[in-house]
Order: C-alpha cells, then structure tokens, then sequence
C-alpha cells in the first residue's frame, strides 16, 4: 500500500475532527528519546513528525510547551503508535492515540482544542 493510500485510509477512518496543533516537544520510547512537532490534534489522537520512524504499536510518552488560555504549561501524554510513514524530505509522520482512560489527558486535549484554530482539518478535506 503507498503512503498516499494509506493516508487517505486513516482519513476515511477519522470520527472525529482534527485541529491544526504546531509545537516542539520530545516524543520518548523505551529505546530513545527524540525532537518532534506536532501537526494536528484531536479528542483521541495527535500526528507528529520526526526524524526517526516509531515502530506501530510502540508505548510512547510525549511532553510539549503549550499555550493554554494565558498559560505556558507543560503537558504530558502517553501514547501507542497507530501508524508512521516516511513523509517526503521533513521526516517520519507518525499517528499516536492518547490514552483516553487518563481523566488529565482527555482534560489537557481539551483545553488544547479551545485554543486551536477554528477551522478543523477534517472540514477541509
């Protein structure tokens, strides 16, 4: 399956919508710790890019700097690896589920999406 199909795949799968969500952060596995930024955000989930790949299925951490209200703060989420594929000459693009089951994250995920831009991603596909 090309990365084209598969993108197009996950898309037709999203319930969902997806919010523009641009930020540094450090994405850390059991094996290393790497720079990533974020793409997009929703209730369940966050794409990323970095510049190695994360094996599906992988437990990750994420922590980031965020704007939230008048508030830099620091957030944190734990995640598993849906899915990477190597996105042209910018890196890895890699697709997280954040684990719903912890009240904080749902809770930090939607704070993040009252600040995002109005215009969700899935609306412009």
């Amino acid at each position: 399956m090309s990365a084209h199909a598969m993108l197009a795949e996950q898309d037709s799968r999203r319930q969902e919508p997806r919010y523009v969500f641009r930020r540094r952060g450090l994405m850390t596995t059991d094996d290393a710790t790497i720079q990533i930024r974020t793409i997009d955000v929703s209730v369940q989930s966050m794409a990323v890019m970095s510049s190695a790949p994360i094996k599906a299925g992988k437990v990750c951490s994420i922590v980031l700097d965020a704007v939230v209200g008048a508030r830099i703060v620091q957030l944190q989420f734990s995640c598993k690896a849906i899915y990477c594929i190597l996105a042209g000459t910018e890196g890895f693009r890699t697709s997280l589920h954040i684990d719903g089951n912890i009240e904080a994250h749902k809770q930090q995920l939607q704070k993040i999406i009252a600040t995002c831009s109005s215009v969700s991603l899935a609306a412009s596909n």
